[in-house]
């Protein structure tokens, strides 16, 4: 993956969770969920965002609420934004020695 690529991610990963954790997360919004969108009621990904939104506002119970896997979820992401960040910037600073 060339470095654009990895900056692109980065900032999605980053700005995504940054969103996240700004919205008001027990508020009912607009979805892009196709399955929400055709009215069915229960699709396996709908309320993962709202589950990561809640830990982030500290509240585990209503994560745990929206969506078991919300926590888990938040780790991966979290994981992934640290493994690009330190190939992004280490790629900068280790191979210069």
């Amino acid at each position: 993956m060339n470095k654009r690529h990895t900056h692109i991610e980065l900032w999605f990963w980053v700005g995504g969770l940054i969103a996240l954790g700004l919205s008001n997360h027990t508020a009912q919004h607009y979805t892009l969920c196709p399955w929400a969108l055709l009215g069915w009621t229960h699709c396996p990904g709908c309320g993962i965002g709202r589950s990561i939104a809640s830990v982030l506002h500290g509240d585990w119970q209503q994560a745990w609420a929206y969506h078991p896997l919300g926590v888990f979820a938040l780790f991966v992401i979290a994981k992934r934004i640290y493994e690009l960040a330190k190939n992004l910037f280490c790629s900068n600073v280790c191979s210069k020695s």
